[in-house]
Order: structure tokens, then C-alpha cells, then sequence
């Protein structure tokens, strides 16, 4: 297996070019993004720098006319007061702890958000890093006007400069950075960001650039990097809501790497506000999961007394509502599971249709009807199996559990389930796996996923309440402190962070095999050693499996926070584990040559 290129890699810096150039994209800004709604969208919209993005320079009444100010036209502005004024006063118990805080505030816009978070807070020191200072200038000048506010015209987005930012000079209060406080959370210090773009920005691999802000901004936990030299920072970053799937997925599907670090490095991650629809169509989960993941929010809302603004309460949060007055049992695993496939939905509109003004039985419509009702009954039964597959699968947990069964009537058990279900299709039997794996993550307590832990649900919100009207995410990241073999970075240190990085790299890439051959893959001898002594992985309790039988054995994807720092803890331990060149060259070429092995599971 070859490596990709590493965005955390300690020789790789963002460049001031690489932030502000405009690559290719299949979505182009286009006069439907540029409805101006409320002052500052029309201010905004007056400067020309987006129209003249559209079709270069416009006519008006005859003359051409350009844009007055030249700026970065792929950014993308909150201009909705109603927005902010709604954040703030949903998560501002939660900001009370940053009042009087030093502020740093990257890529601050036409400003509407700083000046709220402004007002709230009353900030000690407030920093704009804005290298469009020509055009947003007249923008921000009211907060400017008040004091220990300073603008400087540099891009926090390029570490260099922001890191020259990072200094007594601009922080007088913040104190020198600290070995013995850099676990510990510091709450005079916040930093907010517009991380948001349209037309994405590419980067090398990254189809978005911001894909590799996140990266970089998680991995500083780690590393004690850009801000975190001062202790553990909140960070409130704004971003297309398409770009932040990879930091806070909501089903296990989705979970890769950057998600798993996120629940080594955070207390928690949380969508603020965001876009009031599926993720996706392609990765379900059992929505009975869904339901009880928005229940338990409610709940978690009700009684930390989070008030949700008007209008702007979502779908999930609704249905909710409505499930805790009918006071409806949702235990995820309690019956066959259900996924809200579209087809459904067109069943459904047909189906009511054909109740009100019968179908032809030779029309395109009854015909439709009547494939999509097969369509739903077949799956009905897949289902139904997978239900009967999982309460086994449970009734040998509860065995084990019990340590009232024998090795030898749990062996039987295991043999007998694996047989059955290698009686049924290889498609089905994948799908099984998915089902169980999302169960597995969600019966965990706290769960796995970040967005299964949320304490309240993502306020919805509106296109037009940005300029360009593309919609974004609010991100909250509180930092935790961080296993101390994962800050062993470097040629002078145990490198026990470097060789987390390329398990997490290796294993992740190959989810779905069973640990112990993939530890084997990664070094013969590594199984042997780590899975007798690997309690965290064979704990019912948080997460652990015991089950032997093929399809139910714990795999790569299926590891929580506290199972991979037990996974490094025990490979540090290891008598015999490779130096880390040593693995490094076997990452990039042994399994490169194993592939097979990979391929065939």
C-alpha cells in the first residue's frame, strides 16, 4: 500500500497561494448564488467582486462596469443578524466561560458574526486576520472603532503568518507556553474562523482546501501547535456544510480517519447550525437509530434548558418532539431495522395518488407502483432475516456476559450462527455487517460518533442567510487532553506518535478484515502478542467483542477512542516491535504487496 500525501506531514505548510487561488469546480458561483438579502448582502453584493466572478466584467443600463475592489471571490459571508443573534443566544451558556477572553478571529468577512461574538464576549483582545483588507475594511470599521480591536491584513489560514501573530506582542496576556499546561483547558483564549468556499478550492489530494484546514486544525491538539502552544482551545469554525462530513459523521459508514482523531483529541464536536437535510442517500443507518440518537437529544435539551430559537428547528428534532408525546419505545435492535431509501417516498405519493383516483393497470403509473411495492416487500424480508441474524448474535453476547455458558456451548453457538448466515447471499450478508457495526457504535455509552453524543440539535437555517447564498455549518471543537504517547513526536522521543499515525493510516484503510490478521499484515508476531493482552478489545461493557465466529470478529473500523490508545500502549510495549523505519518501509512496500491478502476479505 502506498501512502498518500500527508497533510500533517511537519514539513508541509500551507502557502498564501494555495489559499487564495481559484481551481476548477463543477459548481460555479452563478447568478442564482447572489440573491442579496439584508444590508450587508446588498453592501456586499454593491462591491461587483462576486457578479464580476459570474461573467466577468457586467453591463448596467448600457455602460460596463467592474468591480470596485478587488477581493477573494470565492469567499463565502454570514450576513443574517437574525443567524448570529439565533447562535448566540441557543449555545451562549456554554460561551459565558470566554468573557473577557483573547480573541482571534480568522478570515472575519463582512464581519457580521465577529461583531456578535464581539458584543457577547467583550473580548480583552480581539485579533481580525483578513487579507482582504480594501474590500472588507468599511465592513468591519465599527468593531474597529472600539478599543483593543486591531485588524491585521494577514491570512490566518497561512500557519506563518499566523504564527507571527502568536507572540507577547499581540498576546500580551496569554502566557508563555507552558509543557505542564499544555493538557489543561484554557478558557481566555477562543478562536473563530470562515473556513467557507465556493467554488471549492482544491488542494493536491484534497478536493477542498478546506478538508485540509480541518486536518491541520484537529492534528495542532495533538502537536500543541498554532493556538494550542497555550493550552486547549475552543475553536467555533464556519464551513460549507458539505465540507465537515469527515469531522462529524453520522453514521459509521463515514467515520474515517480524521473522524477517529476527533474522538481522541475532543471533548466534543458539535454542528451549531447547518443544513436541514439527509447527509446522504447512499450511507443509511437503521433509522430506528436515528430516531432514538434525536430523542435522546431532546431529552439532553429539555433538561440542560436549551431553548431552540423559532423556525428553526429541523426535521429530526420535530419528529422528536412528536415521539416523546406518544411516548413510543425506540430501542435501536428491538425489531427489524428500516432505511429511509427515496423509492419509499415515491411509493408513498403513488400509493396515496391511487387511493383518491384509481391507476390504469396498463398506465406507467400502476406499473411503477407495483415494482416499488415488490421492491419494499423484498426488503421487508431481508430485514426480517437480518433482525433474526442480530438477536443471535446478541443471545451469544449475553452468553458470554452471563459466564454461566461453557467455552464449549458457546463455541457451538458461534458455529451454528456463522453456518446460518453463510447460507445467505454475499450482498445480504455485507449488508448484515453495516447493520450490526452502526448498532454497535450507537449501543456504546457515551456512543462512538460525536453526533450521537451532541447535547442539542443543529439549529436549521436558510441559503439567503449567507452571500453567496451557500449554505454552512457553525462548528464547535473543545479539545481534551490527549494521551501522552500520542504527543511523542519526532527523532527525539519514542516516535510512539509516528508509528500511531501509520497504524491509523493502514488500519483504517482496511476496516472490515479482522484485527488480528491485519496486525499480522503490519507485522508478523504483532497479533500474537497484542490481542491476548488487548482487555479494552474483549470488554462487553465499552465496546469489546467476544464473539469468534468469522463474521462477527472485531475489525479495524469497528475500534473506539480508548481501544486504539490501548492498541498503541500494548505495540509500544511489544519486545519485538519494529523501529519505526522499519515500519514505515513496510507500509510502503510489503503491503503493498500483500494487497491480496486485503482484496480478498
Amino acid at each position: 500500500m502506498r501512502h498518500a500525501f500527508n497533510p500533517r506531514s511537519i514539513f508541509y505548510r500551507p502557502t498564501a497561494a494555495a489559499i487564495t487561488r481559484r481551481t476548477f469546480s463543477s459548481k460555479h458561483l452563478d447568478e442564482t448564488n447572489l440573491k442579496a438579502i439584508g444590508p450587508t448582502a446588498e453592501k456586499l453584493a454593491g462591491t461587483g467582486v462576486w457578479r464580476d466572478a459570474t461573467k466577468g466584467s457586467q453591463k448596467d443600463n448600457g455602460k460596463e462596469t467592474k468591480a470596485k475592489v478587488k477581493g477573494d471571490k470565492t469567499r463565502v459571508n454570514v450576513v443574517s443578524d437574525e443567524l448570529c443573534d439565533d447562535v448566540i443566544s441557543y449555545i451562549g451558556k456554554t460561551l459565558r466561560r470566554h468573557r473577557g477572553c483573547d480573541l482571534i478571529d480568522i478570515y472575519p468577512g463582512a464581519g457580521v458574526w465577529s461583531q456578535k461574538l464581539h458584543e457577547f464576549l467583550d473580548p480583552r483582545t480581539h485579533i481580525l486576520m483578513e487579507p482582504d483588507e480594501e474590500l472588507y475594511r468599511p465592513f468591519l470599521k465599527p468593531l474597529l472603532d472600539r478599543p483593543n480591536t486591531k485588524l491585521i491584513p494577514a491570512s490566518g489560514l497561512v500557519w506563518r503568518e499566523l504564527n507571527s501573530v502568536l507572540t507577547p506582542e499581540h498576546l500580551p496576556h496569554q502566557p508563555a507556553p507552558d509543557a505542564a499546561n499544555l493538557n489543561q483547558r484554557n478558557d481566555t483564549l477562543l478562536v473563530t474562523a470562515n473556513i467557507a468556499f465556493h467554488p471549492r478550492k482544491g488542494f493536491r489530494a484534497f478536493t477542498s482546501i478546506a478538508h485540509l484546514i480541518l486536518y491541520q486544525l484537529i492534528d495542532s491538539i495533538r502537536n500543541s501547535g498554532l493556538f494550542q502552544r497555550y493550552g486547549l482551545v475552543r475553536m467555533l469554525i464556519w464551513a460549507r456544510c458539505d465540507d465537515i462530513h469527515g469531522l462529524i459523521p453520522k453514521v459509521m459508514q463515514k467515520r474515517k480517519k480524521l473522524a477517529v482523531e476527533t474522538e481522541l483529541y475532543c471533548e466534543w464536536v458539535r454542528e451549531v447550525c447547518g443544513r436541514d437535510v439527509p447527509e446522504s442517500v447512499w450511507f443509511l443507518r437503521d433509522s430506528l437509530i436515528d430516531e432514538s440518537s434525536n430523542l435522546t437529544t431532546w431529552r439532553n435539551m429539555q433538561a440542560k434548558k436549551y431553548m431552540m430559537p423559532a423556525n428553526r428547528a429541523s426535521a429530526g428534532l420535530l419528529e422528536a418532539r412528536r415521539n416523546a408525546k406518544s411516548k413510543k419505545m425506540l430501542i435501536p435492535g428491538a425489531k427489524p431495522p428500516e432505511f429511509k431509501r427515496p423509492f419509499l417516498d415515491v411509493l408513498d405519493n403513488l400509493e396515496r395518488t391511487h387511493a383518491t383516483e384509481l391507476f390504469d393497470k396498463n398506465s406507467t403509473q400502476y406499473k411503477n407502483m407495483q415494482t416499488y411495492r415488490w421492491r419494499a416487500n423484498w426488503e421487508a424480508k431481508k430485514y426480517q432475516t437480518m433482525f433474526e441474524m442480530m438477536k443471535e448474535f446478541d443471545a451469544i453476547h449475553k452468553l458470554y456476559k452471563s459466564g454461566k455458558a461453557s467455552p464449549e456451548e458457546i463455541e457451538a453457538r458461534e458455529k451454528a450462527w456463522q453456518s446460518h448466515v453463510d447460507t445467505h447471499a454475499k450482498g445480504l450478508i455485507q449488508e448484515f455487517g453495516t447493520y450490526k457495526d452502526n448498532l454497535h457504535f450507537y449501543r456504546q455509552k457515551p456512543p462512538v460518533l460525536h453526533w450521537d453524543r451532541r447535547e442539542y440539535e443543529p439549529l436549521a437555517l436558510e441559503p439567503g442567510e449567507f452571500f453567496p447564498n451557500i449554505e454552512c455549518s457553525l462548528l464547535d471543537i473543545q479539545p481534551k487532553s490527549v494521551h501522552p504517547l500520542l504527543r511523542q513526536l519526532g527523532p527525539n522521543s519514542s516516535r510512539a506518535g509516528d508509528i500511531f499515525e501509520v497504524l491509523l493510516n493502514t488500519l483504517v484503510g482496511h476496516g472490515t478484515i479482522p484485527i488480528s490478521q491485519a496486525l499480522d499484515a503490519l507485522m508478523p508476531g504483532a497479533a500474537d502478542y497484542i490481542i491476548p493482552r488487548w482487555t479494552s478489545a474483549r470488554d462487553l461493557n465499552h465496546g469489546g467483542v467476544m464473539c469468534k465466529a468469522k463474521t462477527a470478529e472485531l475489525t479495524p473500523r469497528l475500534l473506539n477512542a480508548r481501544q486504539w490508545e490501548q492498541l498503541l500502549e500494548l505495540w509500544m510495549e511489544w519486545p519485538f516491535r519494529p523501529e519505526f523505519h522499519e515500519l514505515v518501509a513496510r507500509t510502503h512496500d510489503e503491503l503493498g504487496d500483500e494487497a491480496n491478502i486485503f482484496a480478498s476479505e
